[in-house]
């Protein structure tokens, strides 16, 4: 078995038509985003300990369950007063890890959902105010309601996210960018990365993050974006209102 760290970029092209078989057909991008998170995880198990994958999906689409996380943190964060029906919510969709909880998005206890509501509170979060910026998706139109800048954003090249040792890496306040050190001592976290995509003609920007039990280079890791671009080719078509989640 191939691990993330030594993979050439050949050995990615099988991986990808296993992405294009298992996200063929699904009726939700949550069933999609399982399924390519399930893959992943099988493909990679010796260099992965957590893969997830999130869209955003406006306020008004989430489950009830999810909604009312979305509520309680915003509440939590005195931020209700920002949110509307159509607030794009950072929501988890897949996961797939080395603990069995780790498996079903519905037994996340605290990354359910990120409401995008002001550049300030996503901020907040140095990993996800990170990651945003890093794989293309700037802040900027957050506080300005200025959806061309999103869209501007989708239509470009993504970038990749990259941490290259999750226990000691800070941003420029002095933040550890991966917050949750319990996690990445307990389970040897050493890089995270992630990539991104958005759909142009319909508002939706998914992102897939993975957390490495070894340390993983930029370059190696950018060796995967084009599973976002083979993810959203065949989920086109789901990124609407009504297909994010099961029924």
């Amino acid at each position: 078995m191939t691990r993330i760290s030594s993979v050439e970029v050949l050995q990615v092209i099988p991986v990808l038509d296993k992405v294009k078989e298992r996200t063929r057909g699904c009726t939700s991008m949550a069933e999609a985003a399982q399924n390519l998170t399930d893959l992943l995880y099988a493909q990679y198990s010796q260099s992965i300990v957590l893969v997830r994958m999130f869209a955003t999906v406006p306020f008004r689409e989430l489950p009830p369950a999810n909604r009312a996380f979305v509520t309680n943190l915003a509440q939590g964060h005195n931020i209700m007063h920002l949110m509307a029906d159509d607030t794009l919510v950072l929501s988890l969709l897949g996961t797939h890890g080395a603990q069995h909880a780790w498996n079903d998005r519905r037994k996340s206890a605290g990354h359910v959902g990120i409401p995008l509501v002001s550049s300030t509170f996503v901020d907040r979060i140095p990993m996800m105010s990170r990651l945003l910026k890093e794989v293309g998706l700037s802040l900027d139109w957050i506080d300005s309601r200025d959806i061309t800048i999103m869209l501007s954003a989708m239509g470009r090249t993504a970038g990749v996210f990259h941490v290259q040792n999750a226990a000691t890496a800070v941003d420029q306040q002095g933040r550890k960018i991966i917050a949750a050190q319990d996690f990445v001592a307990a389970n040897h976290v050493q890089t995270v990365f992630g990539l991104g995509g958005g759909y142009v003609t319909n508002r939706v920007f998914v992102t897939l993050i993975v957390f490495c039990r070894e340390e993983v280079a930029k370059s190696q890791a950018a060796l995967f974006t084009s599973l976002i671009t083979t993810f959203k080719a065949n989920t086109t078509s789901l990124a609407t209102p009504g297909a994010f989640f099961e029924r």
